[in-house]
């Protein structure tokens, strides 16, 4: 169904990304290191969910945004130690031939194989601190041949990569390294939405020893286009079996600028609504994505160093038209905050706002996102902390 808004894992469920998902395919059966990068709602996800199930991988999926935590600068090795053993006992209860991957961990630590398939946390929790690094490239070592002995390739997925910066204790170019050169059977996926943040935990993978000389492919998920987004839900709503006029497709589009969550979000919703009788309100629809995104901004605003002066530069974009210069930036900003914000400090915000995904930029103007959600919910966030 093309407006569910779970993550998609049949390709018939999927709009396009025909070439993507035949890439990360190729890519997976040539045991090739991928990358899926894409901004926010794009259907990153999907994209790989569809990808594995059709080359029929096992696959270890470690969604890295439970580790997320806005106050804190970096994760406990402990908290993603227990992440990835989480995620192992889901993997292992649907094969056979697990009991040697689950004695390891049993043994470890210290704790007996019922109470790991249980996932018995009260026991867990506090032996953690024993799995060191050797027990962890050990335990990648043990699933690839779990893997190879159900004749599966190991597909181990990183989902929003951007987080492994903030992870202590960890040295991944080593652990990287490790299974590369050593689980041969086994391809590791990387995706993430702050493209410039995961782009950096990527180079400093490739580019330092011990993993140097070593490649991932990229693969980019763009926005849909118009012709792309108006034939996505014309296909939506014909599946729904509802007919909409084109003012409302020209509408979605327009509201939504080709973000593939948004135009979903926006099908499932005025179709229920049909479906029972009732009349849409689009004016809620569109309203709820905008809470959505102005919740996630005021959480990034809140934990920042300078909810003010980022709160300013917001605000500088949307009153210079949503696009401008540094210098343009500066002075509202400044304006705004009644204060003389040096130029070397605006150009340090706006990066980290660029790495973050919030803001865009292209030939030296810096832009807030065209689709309604983000721009006024990153406007409203904004509000919030310099009324």
């Amino acid at each position: 169904m093309l407006f569910s808004t779970r993550p998609k894992e049949s390709r018939e469920d999927l709009y396009d990304r025909e070439r993507e998902i035949e890439i990360l395919k190729d890519s997976i059966r040539r045991k090739d290191w991928i990358a899926v990068l894409g901004i926010k709602r794009v259907g990153k996800t999907s994209v790989v969910n569809v990808a594995v199930r059709e080359t029929d991988s096992m696959s270890l999926k470690l969604n890295l945004m439970k580790l997320h935590d806005p106050r804190r600068k970096k994760y406990p090795r402990e908290n993603f130690i227990s992440l990835i053993l989480e995620n192992v006992n889901g993997l292992v209860k649907s094969y056979t031939m697990a009991g040697r991957v689950v004695r390891i961990i049993s043994n470890v630590l210290g704790i007996d194989e019922e109470s790991f398939m249980e996932f018995n946390i009260i026991k867990i929790k506090p032996r953690l601190k024993k799995f060191r690094k050797e027990d962890l490239t050990y335990l990648f070592r043990e699933l690839d041949t779990f893997a190879k002995d159900n004749k599966k390739i190991l597909t181990i997925v990183f989902d929003e990569a951007q987080e492994l910066v903030k992870i202590s204790e960890i040295d991944f170019p080593s652990l990287f390294h490790d299974i590369y050169d050593y689980c041969q059977n086994t391809v590791v996926i990387f995706t993430g939405s702050m493209i410039r943040v995961v782009e950096s935990v990527l180079k400093n993978i490739e580019y330092k020893e011990p993993f140097f000389g070593r490649y991932i492919r990229r693969v980019s998920l763009p926005k849909f286009t118009e012709e792309q987004s108006k034939d996505f839900l014309r296909r939506g709503f014909e599946e729904e079996g509802i007919k909409v006029s084109e003012d409302i497709i020209d509408y979605a589009w327009r509201k939504f600028d080709g973000i593939p969550g948004w135009l979903t979000f926006f099908g499932s919703e005025y179709s229920v609504a049909v479906k029972h009788g009732l009349k849409p309100d689009i004016d809620r629809i569109v309203s709820n994505t905008i809470k959505e995104i102005k919740e996630e901004v005021i959480n990034f605003l809140k934990y920042s160093q300078s909810m003010e002066r980022y709160s300013a530069i917001i605000l500088a974009l949307d009153r210079l038209g949503g696009e401008a210069e540094l210098r343009e930036i500066r002075k509202i900003a400044s304006s705004l905050l009644n204060e003389e914000i040096p130029a070397p400090r605006i150009y340090e915000m706006l990066n980290r706002l660029l790495n973050y995904s919030l803001i865009e930029k292209s030939n030296n103007k810096y832009s807030l996102p065209k689709d309604e959600p983000n721009r006024i919910g990153m406007t409203l966030a904004a509000k919030e902390f310099l009324k």
